[in-house]
């Protein structure tokens, strides 16, 4: 049992998008502590205590926990889903495209969810949004596995770790300062005190903590995670203009 199964416990959304924000607020305390200790073992015994002690999968519920926590309240201060706004008759979408879209989507939810006009839209808001949201769940489960829709995943996946970063920020920017504190202390030190290590290491720790304190002090930002939920909006509705599944097995070029 290696590293390995981590491929085999997580999926790649997982390790994504949920994983990989833990270890990044992790990571400045992380650096020192293995830099201090390089003779620490590394044996395949210890890897596997971790795995059964379940700690890779409390990361992934930690992840996702504090990124859910924060996702309402970003979509209601950037006026909702983007891939709701996206298909509103009063949204940003270009009036003609927007016709396109709703037409394409109409297809795909079949009448059991039929897509309000603009005025209705315009008399009941709120019920359109409802609408909307429906019909963005329909697109999701339609293009899993959808050819064409590989996109789709793939900014699911950055959307998913940006709103997890910025869910973890009251936490990991803390520890990226501390880690960088235990790096100027250590510069004032002699070497091998508290397992100072060599200056060429100090020095490239010292700008990797920099960079981890520059990232969630000055990136990690509502509106860096606001890009990514529009990319992937715009992605997910791309997929409206895809042939399902029955219409590409009955291609008759299809195999």
């Amino acid at each position: 049992m290696g590293h390995g199964a981590l491929f085999l416990l997580f999926d790649k959304y997982n390790r994504r998008a949920r994983l990989r924000p833990v270890l990044i607020t992790l990571l400045p305390v992380a650096l020192p502590i293995a830099a201090s200790a390089p003779a620490l073992p590394r044996t395949q015994w210890l890897w596997s205590l971790v795995l059964l002690s379940g700690l890779p999968l409390f990361a992934d519920q930690l992840g996702r926990s504090r990124g859910k926590r924060i996702e309402r309240r970003l979509f209601l201060s950037w006026g909702g889903k983007p891939s709701v706004q996206v298909l509103r008759w009063r949204g940003p979408t270009d009036r003609q495209q927007l016709g396109f879209l709703h037409a394409r989507v109409q297809e795909i939810t079949g009448p059991s969810l039929r897509l309000p006009t603009e005025e209705e839209e315009a008399a009941d808001p709120w019920k359109a949004d409802q609408i909307y949201d429906a019909a963005g769940l329909a697109l999701r489960v339609r293009a899993r596995g959808l050819p064409g829709a590989e996109l789709v995943h793939e900014q699911n996946c950055e959307y998913g770790f940006r709103r997890n970063v910025l869910g973890l920020r009251p936490y990991a920017l803390p520890v990226a300062v501390a880690g960088l504190l235990a790096v100027l202390a250590w510069m004032i030190t002699a070497p091998g005190f508290l397992g100072r290590p060599g200056t060429p290491l100090l020095a490239a720790l010292l700008v990797v903590e920099l960079l981890l304190v520059a990232f969630q002090a000055l990136l990690v930002r509502a509106r860096w995670v606001e890009s990514a939920a529009w990319a992937y909006a715009e992605r997910l509705l791309e997929t409206a203009a895809l042939p399902g599944p029955q219409a590409l097995s009955t291609d008759p070029a299809a195999p």
